[in-house]
């Protein structure tokens, strides 16, 4: 690239990083922190939507090419949701690397020969273009990203993808300087976007992850009643992810609140979880703890989603009774259940 050209696009970074710094005034109607669908997700301003698409397409293409460095060049998408009920999977990652995101649930752009109908042409295009077999891929160093995901929450502070990802490979390195460093760094993401369920979650599950021993219930606990309210407050107009997110929340709430002997708060959280979750068994146990049905250990491990236990001997997907019924006449032994963060 010529010198011109390097100073234009440079010049053009700069002058986006300004942009997304000073609009302030019309961030809530570019990019709401609760996300509208259907007849309300229409912009009523038009200069807030030429401007939202501009910075949305420049944080949108940073994004797209530290992914692109961390697939050694390779483009990756999701799975549709057809292709997973159909039963295809994705490619996986090396199990021998920290996990940095569901690689299970992603596939290579273009496909592999085996799932590709067109022939000749899909081998062409494998041959011409940045492709290679991806199963069990190993990412590239994924802290070498990080200031593109610096810059792309300068142009757009309200992209919350670039503040959570972000955050979660500065965890990267597991040391207390790494948490600091993304606490900061979310903190920085609240400030531009207080009530992103996304950003208080990972915020909240910082907190929850071991250090020195110990888990910092204290601190995590304000910011999962942050994320509690949102979320009751815009149950109907939340995405998929959020929904997901809010469910992990009520879990983990119920829990670091047990741990602090809350437990009226931790009756009322339960009780408004399954009103939102009828059918979740980890909602409906905690219920059953609270009315004496079962008797819980809390015992945490790195938060993620919370399964149940029971006696912390056995895998969550074989829940059972630990203690057998010794005889027909007698009432049941109560469950005795551990709780685990996973």
């Amino acid at each position: 690239m010529s010198k011109v050209g390097t100073f234009l696009a440079t010049s053009s970074v700069a002058v986006a990083a300004v942009m997304g710094a000073s609009t302030g005034s019309i961030r809530d109607e570019v990019n709401p922190p609760i996300k509208l669908v259907g007849l309300e997700a229409h912009d009523s301003h038009a200069a807030a939507s030429i401007l939202g698409q501009f910075r949305t397409s420049a944080s949108s293409w940073l994004f797209l090419h530290a992914d692109l460095y961390l697939h050694n060049g390779v483009e990756m998408r999701p799975l549709t949701d057809d292709e997973i009920k159909r039963g295809r999977k994705g490619v996986g990652s090396n199990p021998n690397e920290q996990k940095l995101h569901d690689d299970a649930k992603i596939v290579t752009v273009v496909p592999s020969a085996r799932d590709d109908f067109r022939g000749i042409f899909g081998d062409v295009e494998r041959t011409t273009t940045s492709y290679k077999d991806m199963t069990g891929h190993s990412h590239n160093k994924p802290t070498d990203s990080l200031p593109l995901f610096r810059l792309m929450t300068l142009l757009d502070p309200q992209f919350v993808q670039g503040w959570t990802t972000g955050s979660y490979i500065m965890l990267w390195d597991k040391s207390e300087d790494g948490f600091h460093k993304a606490l900061a760094f979310l903190q920085e993401g609240l400030k531009h976007n207080p009530k992103s369920i996304d950003i208080l979650t990972e915020i909240a599950a910082s907190y929850l992850k071991e250090r020195n021993g110990a888990r910092d219930f204290d601190s995590a606990i304000p910011y999962l009643r942050r994320a509690r309210t949102v979320a009751a407050e815009n149950f109907e107009h939340l995405s998929e992810e959020e929904r997901e997110a809010t469910l992990k929340n009520y879990r983990r709430l119920a829990v670091s609140l047990r741990e602090l002997q809350l437990l009226g708060e931790e009756r009322a959280v339960v009780i408004e979880g399954r009103k939102f979750f009828p059918e979740d068994i980890p909602l409906d146990r905690f219920w059953r703890v609270l009315n004496g049905e079962i008797v819980s250990d809390a015992e945490i491990n790195p938060p993620s989603v919370i399964k149940l236990v029971p006696g912390g001997t056995k895998p969550a997907s074989e829940i059972e009774s630990k203690d057998a019924q010794q005889d027909s006449h007698q009432e049941e032994a109560p469950v005795r259940v551990k709780v685990r963060f996973i």
